[in-house]
């Protein structure tokens, strides 16, 4: 283990072992409502196999280990700022719609 990805380790230390989405949204510092689109989009991976409307947990570790990828961090906010796009393209669409 890189003296970083201890560095990262240890700044978790205050979350519980098995995260739920409010604790991984406080810990990467992005609105709760974020995190759903981040499970769609494969950068996070819930412990186990749970159903659609379920509530997810998340290993502490993997995330430490994520948190420590600049790459991921970047794909994370690009997944973000593209499900927002795509929702508000849908809601403009919407909205120009005859009534």
């Amino acid at each position: 283990m890189n003296p970083e990805s201890s560095l990262r380790l240890q700044s978790l230390e205050k979350f519980p072992v098995f995260m739920t989405k409010e604790k991984v949204a406080e810990a990467l510092g992005i609105a709760t409502h974020n995190i759903p689109p981040l499970v769609r989009a494969g950068l996070l991976k819930p412990l186990g196999h749970p159903g659609r409307y379920c509530v997810k947990h998340f290993s502490r570790e993997a995330l430490a280990e994520k948190f420590a990828s600049q790459d991921w961090l970047d794909k994370v906010m690009a997944a973000i700022h593209r499900h927002w796009c795509n929702k508000n393209a849908r809601k403009r669409t919407r909205q120009s719609q005859p009534a």
